[in-house]
């Protein structure tokens, strides 16, 4: 009997060891699960960073080209076109179906920009992009590469998309960042005109184009506070 107690409490013994060493190893594995889950969402920006000086190769290509207007089975493009009759620059396609999608195009193709629905509005590329509910102006999720990334809580204290209207009558739709206009967004004069491009704290960054009432176009370039 002695030896089987000895025995029994031995077995015990290990049997608590080894459940000690399976429930540490899945501490383990569902710490660094959550590091990896953590650290991938904080390289993961809300759209394309595109560098500078690719933007600036963009323009010294297209900084030329007249605008004019281009219609499809799709509906009618204002904006850059080559002599060719290419859409390339920067421009606002009227879609049938879409709503309007602003920003730079090259060959006919989107390539950044504001793509502005009824119901949501997508910021970014073909590929990379924030989506954001257009009655709320909530970020909802992040598209990469197929893939669906869902949001922080506190990115809609932060990041929204909003309709911003001024006492002279101009108005913002954009990005705003604590209620500053601050990212990509369109500011509509009160004759008509209006601005697409890039903000941060409230001011024009980089490139941007101005869309006058006329059919014509101008390609603008502000400074940042860093400059």
């Amino acid at each position: 009997m002695c030896n089987f107690a000895t025995i029994f409490r031995n077995s015990i013994r290990k049997t608590f060891r080894f459940m000690r060493k399976i429930f540490s190893f899945f501490l383990l594995l569902q710490c660094v699960c959550t590091l990896s889950v953590r650290a991938q969402f904080a390289r993961l920006d809300k759209y394309p960073n595109i560098p500078g000086q690719y933007d600036a190769a963009f323009v010294d290509y297209v900084k030329d080209f007249a605008s004019g207007v281009a219609k499809s089975s799709f509906g009618q493009y204002f904006g850059q076109i080559t002599k060719e009759r290419n859409i390339y620059g920067f421009g606002a396609y009227y879609t049938d179906n879409d709503g309007v999608i602003y920003g730079q195009y090259r060959l006919g193709n989107f390539l950044f920009g504001i793509k502005m629905g009824t119901q949501i509005a997508k910021v970014g590329s073909n590929d990379h992009y924030i989506v954001y509910d257009l009655t709320t102006g909530n970020p909802l999720y992040i598209m990469k590469d197929g893939d669906k990334y869902t949001l922080p809580a506190d990115y809609e204290k932060t990041y929204r998309f909003e309709s911003l209207t001024y006492q002279n009558g101009d108005k913002y739709v954009g990005e705003t960042v604590n209620g500053k206009r601050e990212g990509v967004g369109l500011y509509y004069y009160n004759n008509g005109n209006y601005y697409y491009g890039r903000y941060k704290n409230n001011d024009r960054q980089g490139f941007g184009a101005m869309f006058y009432t006329n059919n014509t176009l101008t390609i603008q370039y502000w400074k940042s506070e860093d400059e």
